[in-house]
């Protein structure tokens, strides 16, 4: 707080500043006191802003952890855990491990928003003071007595010289607690991105039955010997688009960033490709023959499943058995079929509505497809109908879907975009260094794959929207990269 405490003699002062022609003096002191004012203000607006921001992390990372909890932890997990803890089920394990966590996010935040309520405090007695003084001095000035040394002028010049001095001091007190708080905003969002990895279960692949679990475990009496993690196995599978030459598929890995050739297919001419999880098949759409093949992941059998259907995009509703198409061939439309490739029939004919289709993805809560055609996003229901514009740009052929949160992610040229589906609002997210051509969401990164030049890049969307290129792809007579994501 701000002592006042030469008030008194600062208002009987004020009337010899006054007679003794030295208005000029204090209306610069007046001024600057004034322009104090504003930054306190701004100050405490921007501390307000923060203390919200930290709110919303919070709950967001709530329901993130929750969700992600639910979809990753399979029945194998659960059993194998119950085994180890004698009998402590694994829900019993992670709600304590959760309350732990966020109980020190919270002790964080309390002492976070301790000192802000100190701050705030300790602002407004400054600004009552400021108030007080400035109504003191302008009625001084208006109505001030007789007395016209002009030693003593200087004298309460200097003097309020040094309260202005003090009131610096002050504001660069602030200023150092605002840059404390935003130490220790960074500070529980690590925290809260340490709970998050802590808190990862990765999904079980039918081949893999004890799956990798890095959390930190209850204290127990009993000594328990945790199985050594396997390697990881979630990949991204690179397809060229529209290249000629054969093995040029790639496959990336996400957790070492390693990048090596895909052995398996040698097919040319790619145009879409997609996966199925349950049966761990490769769907792959191409031109010249235009046709639509299955192949097992790694294998290098293939079976045609449709003849004369050029694919642009593909997106799987595996509950329901249903792939849908974005076609070129035979017409501009969106398709569907079954994972098997029959009862292939076209819901919507796109022909008149702008240009070809690419990228599609599905909402399979609200039987809803959404999908981008370079100048326009656009979504439709399962059985083709409620066509709607969503958003129009420019180069628009990357959309992904967040479907816990509602949010769609999709490109405008580089600029990353994301929309809530509620309210179909879009804001940007960030600048990519590529015009992406497709994009796939996973854990909360958006991993994509762009032209000129030929990169997968990724964007993690929750806590630093910063894009960053993976790996620099150089392959043959290719200017697009198609992207499947192989958890």
């Amino acid at each position: 707080m701000v002592q006042m405490k030469c008030i008194s003699w600062l208002l009987t002062c004020t009337s010899l500043i006054c007679f003794c022609n030295c208005q000029d003096s204090i209306v610069p002191v007046i001024h600057r006191l004034d322009h104090l004012d504003r930054k306190l203000l701004d100050n405490k607006v921007d501390m307000n802003r923060m203390e919200e921001h930290f709110l919303d992390i919070i709950d967001g990372a709530k329901i993130s952890l929750r969700a992600e909890l639910k979809e990753n932890i399979r029945v194998q997990v659960r059993e194998a855990m119950a085994e180890i803890l004698q009998g402590e089920s694994l829900q019993d394990m992670v709600n304590s491990q959760v309350v732990s966590e966020l109980r020190h996010l919270k002790q964080g935040y309390h002492q976070m928003k301790r000192q802000i309520h100190h701050v705030s405090r300790s602002f407004k007695d400054f600004q009552d003071g400021t108030a007080v003084f400035h109504e003191s001095v302008l009625k001084k000035a208006r109505f001030g007595n007789l007395e016209n040394s002009s030693d003593v002028c200087v004298r309460d010049k200097y003097k309020l010289e040094v309260e202005l001095h003090k009131c610096d001091v002050h504001a660069a007190d602030l200023k150092a607690d605002n840059e404390r708080f935003v130490e220790l905003n960074k500070t529980c969002q690590f925290q809260i991105s340490q709970l998050k990895t802590a808190l990862s279960v990765p999904a079980s692949s039918p081949a893999t039955v004890n799956a990798p679990l890095t959390m930190k475990l209850p204290v127990s009496t009993t000594t328990v010997t945790t199985p050594r993690p396997q390697e990881e196995q979630r990949r991204i599978l690179i397809a060229p688009l529209e290249s000629s030459t054969q093995h040029q598929f790639r496959q990336l890995n996400i957790h070492s960033n390693s990048l090596s050739v895909y052995q398996y297919l040698t097919m040319k001419n790619m145009a879409s490709v997609a996966y199925i999880a349950k049966t761990r098949t490769l769907l792959l759409g191409s031109y010249g023959p235009s046709r639509i093949s299955a192949s097992t992941l790694d294998t290098s059998h293939v079976t045609v499943l449709r003849e004369g259907v050029r694919a642009n995009g593909m997106a799987v509703d595996e509950d329901r058995d249903i792939v849908f198409i974005a076609t070129y061939q035979p017409q501009k439309s969106i398709s569907r079929m079954s994972t098997q490739g029959k009862d292939f029939t076209a819901i919507i004919d796109l022909t008149k509505y702008g240009s070809v289709p690419r990228q599609i993805t599905l909402d399979t809560r609200r039987r809803r497809i959404y999908g981008c055609n370079s100048g326009k996003m656009f979504t439709v229901t399962y059985d083709g109908q409620g066509l709607a514009t969503l958003a129009t740009g420019s180069s628009m052929y990357a959309v992904t879907l967040d479907q816990t949160a509602g949010v769609l992610y999709y490109n405008n040229v580089k600029k990353l975009m994301k929309m809530t589906v509620s309210n179909n609002v879009s804001t940007e997210v960030t600048t990519l260094n590529v015009v992406p051509y497709n994009m796939r969401l996973y854990r909360g990164t958006i991993y994509y794959g762009g032209y000129s030049p030929t990169t997968v890049g990724a964007v993690d969307v929750i806590y630093n929207t910063v894009a960053y290129t993976l790996q620099s792809i150089s392959i043959k007579g290719v200017v697009y990269l198609l992207l499947c994501l192989i958890p």
